[in-house]
């Protein structure tokens, strides 16, 4: 598709860590932790159930490489060089608070990965991207419930 943003980026291989038949992989330009990377359908899908069978058996190895590439990617080398030219005043402000981050020099002590699937979902772009979000111990007060805090107060089950 010639408007959507994640086929013009691979069009243009701008940013790409990681690509197989399937997918390919870059770094989120607006991080919410260090080490945040995407996984994309190289080819033009909306939805995670639009996936083939082939493009779903490859999806388990597709993330596991991307997660080998940012446990050897030093992130603060990373964010200094998104920093010398920034996609955007939003991105510039996510990227400098990765540096100041509790993770920046540290390997991700796990992970949250995850799918916004449909707008009520959050989801902004129509093009498939699996969000790989690296987490590190003491990067939030209250960790219990993972994703279950997208929905606020809805977050910790063992309260």
């Amino acid at each position: 598709m010639t408007s959507c943003i994640f086929c013009k980026i691979y069009k243009a291989k701008e940013g790409v860590i990681y690509e197989n038949k399937f997918f390919y992989a870059q770094f989120d330009a607006f991080p919410v932790s260090p080490g945040h990377a995407e996984v994309i359908p190289i080819r033009h899908v909306t939805s995670f159930l639009e996936l083939t069978e082939k493009e779903w058996m490859s999806l388990k190895s597709t993330i596991s490489k991307v997660i080998e590439i940012i446990e050897k990617t030093n992130l603060k080398e990373l964010y200094e060089k998104f920093l010398q030219d920034p996609l955007n005043e939003k991105s510039e402000q996510f990227c400098k608070k990765m540096l100041t981050h509790i993770g920046i020099e540290k390997k991700p002590d796990g992970y949250n990965i995850g799918v916004n699937e449909g707008e009520a979902a959050g989801r902004t772009i129509d093009h498939l991207h699996i969000h790989i979000i690296p987490r590190y111990s003491g990067d939030v007060k209250d960790y219990v419930g993972g994703i279950r805090h997208v929905i606020p107060g809805m977050g910790n089950y063992r309260k």
